[in-house]
């Protein structure tokens, strides 16, 4: 009954990942839709509670086919979904994690008179048959209002929080009433503060155990903490080691942002831009997508060229107690660290 649920559950989030468009479900596998040879489509399963849904999507701008599956035995870190456009009797394409787990390339063909097979690229084929899916007569929805995060699990047990990959939203459709634990996180610099339910006060407590038995709107609601301060402030300024010039600043709530300029020569400077999260704990921010260009010159100092170098470095820094800061790069062509002593407090940060 838990893989029942959780896949009208997955199925809907997964829709509602393709938010341009609708779906057609199609209940006669032998029927056929625009876009190609394929047309067989409705809800499968296996043996092992495996779960897959292919509807013909139409109002979208490339009419395909959505395909959401669930393999394996986590209902939300094994779900996945896209559009696939067919490749004569088969579709083919990728699908898109809803969780942490990568995305992953298929084949579908047709099996047996209205089976189909999924095989996964590099991974395990699965053989499904026709299901009967029980109709959602209980549609929750979550929200939230202002800078946090929500999770939810079936039961009691709390439900964990992945910063990496949070909800904001979510949809939960069921069959029945069932019992749900809700949970709520802010984002850095802000504090939650209620759960409503309908637009009422509903609880003070970031997480809630809830008997979902009838249709309702949840919404996690968040405020700004007007003592929060980033813990870049600490070290925001100017620093130098030997040629090279760095200079800290706040970004946004809990983030930094780090220039710095290494004067190859007096016509040529190398410009690295680094933006990245504080452990306040380590004092170490591990980066990527750091952008460098090499920037030229003229006798004037006017700016001759800006030439990009990359857009993907990566690497640390970690500050001491010691008005200072090291810096690890890993595209580094010496394959030593630098230490940047701080030489003066910055005017400004960026908010």
């Amino acid at each position: 009954m838990k893989k029942l649920i959780s896949i009208l559950l997955t199925v809907s989030m997964l829709l509602v990942m393709v938010s341009c468009g609708s779906t057609t479900p199609v209940s006669d596998t032998s029927s056929s839709q625009e876009g190609g040879e394929w047309s067989r489509s409705g809800y499968f399963s296996d043996e092992n509670d495996n779960m897959l849904s292919i509807s013909f999507m139409e109002d979208i701008d490339e009419p395909g086919w959505y395909v959401g599956c669930m393999l394996g035995e986590d209902a939300i870190e094994d779900s996945y979904g896209d559009v696939l456009q067919p490749q004569g009797n088969s579709l083919t394409g990728k699908l898109s994690s809803s969780g942490s787990k990568d995305d992953i390339t298929v084949t579908i063909t047709e099996e047996g008179t209205d089976g189909v097979q999924l095989a996964v690229d590099g991974g395990e084929t699965y053989h499904f048959t026709v299901t009967e899916m029980q109709e959602a007569s209980i549609i929750v929805q979550m929200n939230t209002e202002g800078m946090g995060m929500i999770a939810y699990e079936e039961g009691e047990a709390v439900p964990e929080i992945d910063p990496e990959h949070p909800y904001q939203s979510a949809q939960i459709n069921l069959a029945e009433p069932t019992a749900y634990t809700f949970a709520a996180a802010p984002e850095a610099g802000y504090v939650f503060v209620k759960w409503t339910k309908n637009g009422e006060d509903f609880s003070t407590e970031p997480v809630v155990s809830v008997q979902l038995d009838e249709s309702a709107d949840y919404v996690a609601v968040f405020e700004e903490d007007p003592d929060w301060q980033n813990p870049v402030m600490n070290f925001i300024g100017e620093y130098q080691c030997d040629r090279a010039h760095a200079l800290v600043e706040c970004f946004g709530k809990d983030e930094a942002w780090i220039t710095i300029d290494w004067a190859g020569s007096a016509t040529e400077t190398a410009h690295w831009d680094i933006v990245g999260k504080l452990d306040p704990e380590t004092l170490r921010i591990d980066y990527s997508d750091c952008t460098k260009q090499i920037i030229t010159y003229d006798e004037a100092g006017e700016i001759v060229s800006q030439e990009p170098e990359y857009e993907d470095g990566t690497g640390f820094i970690v500050f001491g107690n010691d008005s200072s800061f090291t810096w690890h790069e890993d595209q580094s062509e010496t394959g030593s660290d630098m230490v940047f002593e701080w030489s003066f407090e910055a005017e400004s940060a960026v908010e």
